[in-house]
């Protein structure tokens, strides 16, 4: 389903291109050329990519309020964690959980968009004007019709589905670092249930585990299952530094 774009000029200042995994942690595999090789499994084509490449990103698939709130929240979080390496009983374990689960419920909703919504005995409110203006000011509108926009139910359904998740326990999981000693690491455009997040060539948080460093042949074998888990692609700083089992 194609995306709803924003008025001319984009006065608003939405973000459009809404990344799947966070912009800052794709870029922990930027090369010297502030890109990375990106593997194509459709095509079968190797492509350098920028970690704002379209290739990383959803179209408006949610909400303004969801984007610059409570996930922003989730994210910067994390990025705490990978910028600031603790040792493991120090570590924010519930706040990497957080964004693992973030990153799988976006790719969800990335493979499979929701449509728009209509509410039955609800007339709209008529503000087709002041549509783009509420939602700048974290506001939901129904339009004539009692149409909603996909964007919003998109929005509260990752709000629902993060509660979810984190009452199933995934939220209290234990994430060793793993450190590769020969090798880099390859990441899929998402895990599912694998909990495994490459945070960097060499570093990888691996849930179940204590903190250890790996060899070249498990640095291959946590390859082969990234690519394995891929859904349309899979990146790394290198792919010719990558051992895959």
């Amino acid at each position: 389903m194609s995306f709803e774009k924003p008025v001319k000029g984009n006065p608003h200042q939405f973000v459009i291109n809404q990344h799947i995994h966070t912009a800052f942690s794709i870029g922990k595999f930027h090369d010297s050329d502030e890109k990375l090789d990106v593997y194509i499994k459709e095509t079968n084509e190797k492509k350098r990519k920028h970690k704002r490449s379209s290739v990383f990103c959803a179209k408006r698939n949610w909400d303004q309020k969801a984007e610059v709130g409570l996930m922003a929240d989730i994210e910067k979080s994390f990025h705490d964690e990978i910028n600031n390496i603790k040792p493991f009983d120090l570590r924010n374990h519930s706040a990497i959980s957080e964004c693992f689960i973030l990153w799988m419920i976006r790719h969800n909703f990335h493979i499979s968009r929701m449509k728009y919504v209509v509410l039955n005995g609800i007339s709209g409110s008529g503000l087709t004007k002041e549509e783009e203006v509420l939602e700048s000011k974290g506001a939901l509108f129904v339009r004539d019709g009692g149409l909603v926009p996909a964007r919003f139910m998109t929005g509260i359904q990752v709000l629902m589905q993060l509660l979810d998740q984190q009452h199933s326990g995934v939220k209290d999981l234990k994430w060793g670092l793993l450190k590769a000693n020969d090798g880099e690491f390859i990441v899929a455009d998402c895990y599912k249930d694998l909990t495994f997040i490459p945070i960097s060539p060499n570093l990888a948080f691996c849930a179940g585990y204590q903190d250890m460093e790996i060899n070249r042949a498990s640095v291959a074998n946590a390859n082969k299952q990234s690519i394995e888990k891929a859904s349309e692609f899979y990146f790394a700083r290198d792919l010719s530094k990558c051992p895959v089992a």
